[in-house]
């Protein structure tokens, strides 16, 4: 006596199903391979520069500035040396300069900026350096390689140290480890890898309309929002999307400035939800949804202005 077989039976539609989602994975995978080479070759030429000569600018600087230093601070995510980014921010510069003498304080910003500047066109005369320049925050070196150091100069008043506000006009106390020191717990617990991603999310907006030129102070601080309860792949394709995707909501608010050197880090965007905000958030996210729709690797090498 015969009887039905007990196996299991699969249509011809949900065979087709099956097929076309392992194609997409395959596709998907190689995808993801390919963009996190050529993602990686960004970096390194985002990291190509002369290491060996910027080291020695800086000592070069540092032994000129000499009896006129009590400190000399290397800032961990500096970046004037790196393309695209400019002072708004303590991590926009290379350099904290804390000069010795009290008197100093009696100067006001624009003052003390001015003889700054004066003290090292003075004592930096070699052929390399081509001039000095002056903002509203900080001196820049200009190298005749192309290369640039901007040194934010400090100075003590009372048991705190102080720097010129934003508009250049007044002094404002610092905090200057306190918001590396969280970066770099969130980087590490990231295993290194959120440092890369905000790399590339600086050459990315370097890219994008003025509306969306964030600092790089800015950016990192989107970036210590993002990725501070990240759990998944830490590969520089699924970082910087994530980068993109938090920061396109976060944006809308302001940020506490941890360093104490303004209230917040975004004061130039206004208030919750402005129009300026609104317009960030927007490039931001057309960032993040042309990350999300990208069929190759050539829409990311787009995206970077390969």
């Amino acid at each position: 006596m015969g009887g039905s077989g007990g196996g299991y039976s699969i249509s011809r539609g949900e065979l087709l199903r099956l097929r076309e989602e392992a194609e997409e994975r395959t596709r998907q995978g190689l995808l993801d391979a390919e963009v996190n080479q050529m993602l990686g070759q960004e970096l390194a030429r985002i990291n190509d520069r002369d290491t060996a000569a910027i080291g020695r600018y800086l000592d070069e600087i540092s032994e000129a500035l000499g009896d006129r230093v009590e400190e000399f601070d290397h800032l961990q995510f500096g970046g004037s040396v790196a393309k695209h980014t400019y002072v708004d921010g303590l991590s926009d510069v290379d350099s904290l300069v804390v000069l010795r003498d009290a008197k100093l304080g009696d100067l006001s910003p624009a003052q003390l900026r001015d003889r700054f500047a004066r003290v090292l066109r003075e004592r930096l005369s070699g052929a390399d350096v081509e001039k000095v320049t002056v903002g509203n925050l900080a001196a820049t070196v200009h190298y005749r390689d192309g290369t640039e150091i901007k040194l934010l100069p400090a100075v003590h008043k009372g048991d705190r140290l102080a720097i010129s506000s934003m508009d250049g006009e007044s002094w404002k106390t610092i905090h200057p480890r306190s918001f590396a020191r969280a970066l770099t717990e969130v980087n590490q617990e990231q295993r290194g890898a959120v440092v890369p991603a905000i790399k590339l999310a600086k050459s990315v907006i370097a890219g994008l309309p003025s509306e969306a030129q964030l600092s790089g102070y800015h950016v990192e601080a989107l970036a210590l929002n993002a990725f501070k309860d990240y759990d998944g792949p830490r590969t520089p394709k699924a970082m910087v999307a994530r980068f993109f995707d938090r920061a396109a909501e976060a944006v809308m608010a302001p940020i506490k400035d941890s360093t104490g050197q303004s209230h917040h880090i975004d004061e130039s965007l206004g208030a919750a939800g402005s129009h300026a905000r609104h317009a960030a958030s927007r490039q931001l996210r057309a960032v993040s949804d042309r990350m999300n729709s990208a069929r190759s690797s050539q829409d990311w090498r787009d995206l970077l202005g390969s």
